[in-house]
Formats: C-alpha cells, structure tokens, sequence
C-alpha cells in the first residue's frame, strides 16, 4: 500500500513544472498566429518652447533626418527674419547647429518645407508680403489702381516695385549651407503649399491670377483670383528664353504642361494648402483641398487625372479646413485636419486607417492649433502651433 502511494506521488510531482516560475509559451513563439496588437500611435514625447512651429517633415530614406520650419510672425519688412529651419535628432528636441542653414535671415515669412532628391535638396516656401511688393510710393497703397477712367495717368498698372518682398522659393543642400538656387512667380497672389519629386521638380500650391476673358467681347479681359498648383523645372524651356513670369533666375521655368486647375471636381481644388509628393505607385500628389474640406491625390505624370479623394466622413465628422498633408512609404498618407483638431491616417486608396492623436500630449492636452506633420512608416511628428510643441507619436508594432 505505502509502495503504491509512493509511485503515486512520484507521478503527480513529476507534472508539476519544476517552480513557479516555470517556462510560458509566448505569443510571439506561437506559429502561423499573429502577435496580438492594436498598432495604435503612443505618444512618445512632447517637445515644449517651439514658439512659431510651421511645418515639419521627415527626408525618408537611408540617413532620416527630421526638419522643422519656424515662423514667429509679427510685423516687419522684407530685411527682418521672421523665421528659420532648424534639423533635429529623431529622438530628442535639441537642434543640430545653430542654425542648420545660413542665410535665414531672407526667410521674413515662411509658411512650409519639402525635401527632395536627385539631387537631395530641402525647399522653403516663403510666403513674402505681396503689399510690401507691390507698394506704389505714387498713390501711397498697394492695391489695384481703382481709377480706370484712362485720366492722366491712369489707370496705375499693378506691378511688383520690390521683389525682395515678393513670394519665392529658396533651395538648399540636406548638408546645410547658404542657398543654393531661388525662384519666384508674378503670377501667384498667394502660394500656400510646397512639394517636390524624385525627378528635381517642385510643386506650389496657392492662389494665382490670370487674365479673365469676357465672352461676349473678347477684348475685355479682367483680372481674376483662382486656385491653382503649379510645377516647375530646372533650367529654361528654351535655349536663351526666360520664362516671362519668374523674373530673375535662369535655374527654372514653369512647367506648362502640367497643373492643378480651380474647381470642385476629383482632379480640382479651392484653396489649396499643404502638399506632399510620394513615390509610391502611380506617384500621387497629395492635396489638402480646403476650400473643398477634401484631400486629394491627384497623378504627377497625367493632367487632370484623380487617384483618391477622401473628406473624413467616414469618421462620423468630414473635415474642416483641411491644412497639411503627409505621405509615408508604406502606401498611406496622413491629414491635418485644423479646425476639428486631430490627425487621420488613410490608406492610398482613401480608406481609413486611424487616428494618430487618440492619446494627448505630455500634459494630458489635446492638439490646439495642428499645423503641420512628418511622418515615416512608424513615426509621426504633428506640430502644434496653438501650443508651441511638437508632438512624437509611434505605431505600436
């Protein structure tokens, strides 16, 4: 009997794991299932004291290196900086050099940034002060000359008087350094958004003027404010011939065979503000269409050919005032949504995915003023300007 208890409690020992602390299987050592996850954005950090924080973006790539654009506003002349671009480690809120680029002191208004390749180049949009331009020390305004009785001199055409004070485009090396190449538009009233391509090509977003005809009398054209995205090339079209409209500069011309026309269709924008360029398939380039409360991919290599339109209805609230767009290399793109505060994340084929703000900042606050945003396949960094801080967020895997 005692023989046979003995055996007994040698078997019931045995299946005990040899402690407490005994081996569990894992669900990552479980074959052909899946890791349980969420693949939610965690906040990462808040980086506080970026008074004027613009726009952020992220050269995606070997070597990622993340570039903010500040913009303190305030009112000053075209010979005062009002803004700078700075580079940053990925993980920590202290800038490399001070500043990364010289020269900034030409940056008065800068409203956005973009990074492009062959060759490797960062683009700042400054917005300029289209008053201050087209000042006319005669009759003491910067507006149209509203007498167009033909009297002794009028009608005043209007003209740019100080094109240092106008809108352009300033290129700079990734390595930092003076500027490389400028370029400006006469056409645009107001440019908002800045992209550019594999190709060295750049695109401006914003508000131009053309020249109205009247369709009765085809004599009578007016003057007419439209929503336009532009692209332009390096050199001139032409041997010897400067494009008309971008006096100044022999390193580009308008590209005239491609454009963004004003409208409310697919292919069509209002107001258009951020914009990206991607790689990715059919090389899309996004639009935030605000005046549309839509964004909008449209091809970089046809006219007028749409490839997503999304408005965030989805979501159960449709955009409002759609601001800054971004695009990641694993096929999805990110949209500022301004005045509804948040920040969503959509498949290139416009379905959506998440969103990326779901946990406030390091002070349990929510996003203010999001303005701008840099993403890679995991990593996004959402400028908030209400709040001067830039705000990192990562996918859980």
């Amino acid at each position: 009997m005692r023989r046979a208890l003995a055996l007994l409690l040698l078997a019931v020992l045995a299946a005990i794991p040899a402690s407490c602390g005994g081996r569990f299987e894992l669900p990552t050592e479980r074959r052909n299932e899946a890791v349980p996850t969420d693949q939610s954005y965690a906040m990462l950090a808040t980086w506080k004291g970026m008074d004027g924080v613009q726009d952020l973006i992220i050269t995606q790539g070997q070597g990622n290196q993340l570039f903010a654009l500040f913009n303190r506003g305030g009112i000053a002349d075209y010979t005062v900086p009002r803004g700078e671009v700075r580079l940053y480690p990925l993980s920590r809120p202290q800038p490399i050099g001070a500043p990364y680029f010289e020269n900034m002191r030409t940056l008065f208004n800068p409203v956005a940034i973009a990074a492009g390749s062959a060759p490797q180049r960062l683009f700042v949009l400054d917005q300029g002060d289209s008053c201050q331009a087209k000042f006319d020390a005669r009759r003491n305004s910067c507006a149209p000359d509203e007498d167009t009785t033909h009297a002794t001199g009028h009608p005043f055409r209007n003209l740019v008087f100080e094109y240092r004070a106008t809108w352009r485009v300033r290129e700079y090396g990734l390595g930092g350094g003076d500027t490389v190449s400028t370029f400006t538009d006469t056409t645009f009233a107001k440019p908002y958004g800045i992209a550019a391509d594999d190709q060295g090509r750049v695109y401006v977003a914003g508000l131009v003027v053309v020249l109205d005809t009247n369709q009765v009398d085809q004599r009578i054209r007016t003057r007419k404010q439209v929503s336009r995205v532009y692209r332009y090339k390096r050199g001139l079209r032409y041997p010897d011939v400067y494009d008309v409209n971008m006096p100044g500069t022999s390193s580009w011309h308008r590209d005239t065979t491609w454009l963004v026309f004003d409208g409310t269709g697919s292919s069509s924008v209002s107001d258009p503000r951020g914009i990206q360029w991607s790689p990715r398939g059919s090389s899309p380039l996004f639009v935030a269409d605000r005046g549309n409360n839509q964004v909008k991919g449209v091809s970089s290599s046809e006219l007028q050919v749409s490839l997503v339109r999304v408005d965030g209805s989805v979501t159960g609230a449709t955009f409002n005032h759609p601001e800054a767009v971004a695009a990641d290399r694993a096929d999805h793109f990110y949209v500022v949504d301004r005045e509804n505060r948040r920040v969503l994340r959509f498949t290139v084929s416009g379905e959506f995915v998440q969103r990326v703000d779901t946990e406030p900042n390091a002070d349990d606050l929510p996003l203010l003023d999001p303005t701008g945003i840099a993403v890679d396949d995991s990593l996004a960094y959402i400028a908030d300007r209400g709040r001067a801080q830039i705000i990192r967020y990562k996918r859980r895997p």
